[in-house]
């Protein structure tokens, strides 16, 4: 593909200039200036200028022409780099933030020895905007969590995870006075959100697909919990867990960052994790790529490792 199409898909994607340039590295009137002269290619405007930016019938026919040749393009590329014997290529990965921190150090390191000419691009963002980057061929390959609506996306699990409730020694004694720390013993067959409705919580952000199986879990025990924090960040959760903010919950891999904190945290005041007991949909993470996009095997061989890597942060109770 040219480079203003490359740049036209970019601003189509962001509806904004600016973000755009930024994301290409390259200046808000270079940019436009590329816009500009692919209007002139096509004797037609692409975009609304007012009130805001928007692309016209024209640029929105464009936008999916140039996504399908996109797709094309992906696809030759990656069959040629199939019968290179180096295996040269490119992964675009698309990856949550707090998942990208635990999962791809490890993973990383062992595939460059087996695969050191494919180059890894890691995009974070939140599992429906990976979904949306998909399909639009920003991405080669994305992990996230839950379900993906698109039929045109293929999915393989990596993990089912439980989900663990994380709490200082000093809240534990704060709120639960008449019963410690008996109770820590108590909690470890696992616990019942109602036990801590008293507690002040530190939630995920509504835009993860945590927050939405967390609403669930409360529905189903008609519980309105006292939310005094939220982030998308599990590592500024459970340092605020250790500062006796609050308590958090969390999925099975990221229970990693509760183990750091637990590192640095005083020996009598240490995080106590607890497994929460209900009737909840499964918390799956998932590794999800188009289906019309062929999957070199260095690709193949990347979801594999992750797989492999995820298995291994099973929760083990100390």
């Amino acid at each position: 593909m040219q480079e203003n199409q490359l740049y036209f898909l970019m601003v189509a994607e962001e509806l904004n200039i600016t973000k755009a340039a930024q994301k290409a590295f390259i200046s808000q009137q270079c940019m436009s200036n590329h816009i500009r002269r692919l209007e002139e290619t096509y004797n037609t405007l692409l975009f609304n200028r007012r009130p805001r930016l928007s692309l016209t019938p024209a640029g929105e026919l464009l936008a999916a022409t140039l996504r399908q040749i996109k797709l094309l393009d992906d696809n030759l590329r990656n069959e040629l780099s199939e019968e290179n014997v180096n295996f040269r290529g490119k992964i675009n990965l698309g990856i949550t933030w707090s998942r990208s921190n635990i999962l791809l150090p490890p993973v990383v390191a062992k595939y460059k020895k087996a695969y050191p000419n494919v180059e890894i691009i890691v995009h974070n963002n939140i599992t429906d905007n990976l979904e949306n980057r998909l399909l639009c061929g920003y991405l080669d390959l994305a992990v996230g969590t839950g379900l993906i609506n698109s039929p045109h996306i293929e999915v393989k699990p990596l993990n089912q995870e439980n989900i663990f409730l994380a709490i200082s020694d000093h809240l534990m004694e704060q709120y639960f006075p008449d019963s410690y720390p008996v109770c820590k013993e108590r909690f470890r067959a696992g616990v019942s959100l109602a036990d801590f409705a008293d507690c002040p919580f530190i939630l995920n952000t509504p835009q993860e697909r945590l927050y939405d199986l967390m609403s669930e879990m409360f529905r189903q025990q008609g519980l309105k919990l006292n939310v005094i924090f939220q982030s998308d960040s599990s590592d500024i959760r459970s340092q605020l867990c250790g500062a006796d903010v609050g308590v958090s919950l969390f999925s099975e891999l990221l229970l990693q960052y509760v183990n750091r904190q637990n590192r640095l945290q005083p020996v009598d005041n240490q995080l106590n994790i607890y497994p929460v007991n209900g009737d909840f949909p499964a918390y799956r993470m998932i590794a999800f790529y188009h289906k019309n996009i062929f999957q070199a095997q260095y690709i193949k061989v990347f979801i594999e490792m992750l797989a492999e890597q995820a298995i291994l942060y099973r929760y083990q109770e100390k």
